[in-house]
């Protein structure tokens, strides 16, 4: 496990040197913008493009933003290097955004007529293509069948976004926005544990209502959550994300990331529930209310409200509820246990109580509450008895610190099934 704890996932890419291959087409401005997240987090970016590209966006435009060369003619190039070998193996991955239809028939077939496509050609490391095109030429059989073939080779080929394009056509056919292309970007690079694994991450408070506008409720915000299935989903993992109405859609939505918001404490067990089977890995960092009124009446009026006298019942413990029903020997459960204090004593309890893989245990209240706050200190507990420390510091460095102990048990044999 790394001793280096990320402030959140962009921050993964420092450091990380990348190719970005730029063909003709309306969304080649975007690709300026791509350049402009890369580069801020860290990223050392070199951009070569087509011909055609030059028509849209202008060389000196990626110039004065990388303070690299932008390549685009093969016969203009300094002599002593042989640029597009060079370039090739300096890039740890290659990006194409956006990829014309013509530029991804001569990619699938070997074709090398222009610095860019033999650049292509000769990396050998990771490569990211995202078409952008007329939905025409998206749906074409010939197009899905060099994305299919591209595909096949290992090289991942984002399906573009439905939308209003420029010809006035609505489909299929977008470049999906700069900080979705970062993403792919990022998990492009990052060692994947958990290729084919199935996480379900549940994140946020959850809310029951005392009558038709008010609610009881927790300080929960679901960024732990959030952070644990993305760190998740960039080591490799297919991630359903289910999350307390605290945490709206967080944009990651779409190819292996799923997200559900639930309201109530009984919609987030059944809806876990529904899920688990499914899953190899369970992270429980939701933090349910555990109370709800016995009944729930229409709106109150203030004058009802002093004094008032509400009778509550206990909600499921679905975490409880879930490891009672048992498991199948592949998969790991990991609870999280927010305590004001004797934290770490009373997470070993909980581990024990409700027959969990693992347990997190952190502050709730008080100095150094994880509660709204984007830092967090952890202790992962697990049911060999073990004990690691992580933090304090980004909720997203703690994440993906725990991510890596969990990929560490699980190449040894240790505790993840």
């Amino acid at each position: 496990m790394t001793e280096k704890i990320y402030q959140d996932w962009p921050s993964l890419l420092k450091g990380r040197r990348l190719a970005l291959i730029v063909t003709g087409g309306v969304a080649a401005f975007k690709a300026v913008d791509l350049v402009r997240r890369l580069l801020k987090a860290g990223a050392q970016v070199r951009v070569a493009m087509t011909e055609s590209a030059t028509r849209f966006v202008g060389p000196l435009t990626f110039e004065a933003l990388t303070h690299q060369p932008c390549v685009h003619d093969m016969w203009k190039r300094p002599q002593a290097e042989i640029a597009h070998v060079g370039w090739a193996e300096w890039a740890e991955a290659m990006i194409v955004a956006p990829a014309t239809a013509n530029f991804m028939a001569k990619a699938a077939h070997g074709l090398a007529d222009d610095f860019a496509s033999t650049l292509f050609l000769a990396h050998e490391g990771p490569k990211l293509m995202a078409p952008a095109m007329n939905t025409g030429m998206w749906i074409n059989p010939a197009t899905q069948a060099n994305a299919s073939l591209l595909g096949q080779r290992g090289l991942k080929v984002l399906a573009p976004v439905c939308g209003k394009l420029a010809s006035g056509r609505i489909g299929p056919g977008r470049l999906p926005n700069p900080k979705a292309l970062m993403r792919y970007a990022t998990r492009l690079l990052t060692p994947k544990p958990f290729a084919g694994k199935t996480f379900v991450v549940t994140a946020g408070a959850t809310r029951e209502s005392w009558d038709d506008l008010r609610y009881l409720t927790n300080r929960s915000t679901g960024q732990m959550g959030l952070a644990l299935a993305q760190a998740a989903w960039l080591m490799g993992a297919k991630v359903f994300l289910i999350a307390g109405p605290a945490l709206v859609d967080p944009i990651w939505s779409g190819e292996e990331f799923g997200f559900l918001t639930v309201e109530t404490t009984q919609s987030l067990l059944e809806t876990t529930r529904a899920r688990f089977s499914e899953a190899d890995c369970l992270i429980m960092n939701a933090a349910p209310a555990d109370f709800k009124p016995v009944k729930i009446a229409g709106k109150i009026a203030k004058n009802e409200l002093s004094p008032l006298v509400m009778a509550l019942e206990r909600t499921p413990d679905v975490l409880k509820t879930i490891a009672e029903a048992g498991k199948a020997p592949h998969q790991t459960v990991v609870g999280f246990a927010a305590e004001s204090e004797d934290a770490v004593a009373r997470a070993w309890a909980k581990l024990k109580d409700k027959g969990l893989d693992y347990v997190a245990a952190n502050q709730a209240g008080g100095p150094g509450s994880a509660f709204g706050s984007p830092n967090t200190h952890i202790w992962l507990l697990n049911k060999n008895g073990e004990k690691t420390e992580i933090g304090p510091g980004p909720k997203f460095g703690a994440a993906w610190a725990l991510l890596e102990k969990l990929a560490e048990d699980l190449d040894g044999g240790g505790a993840v099934a």
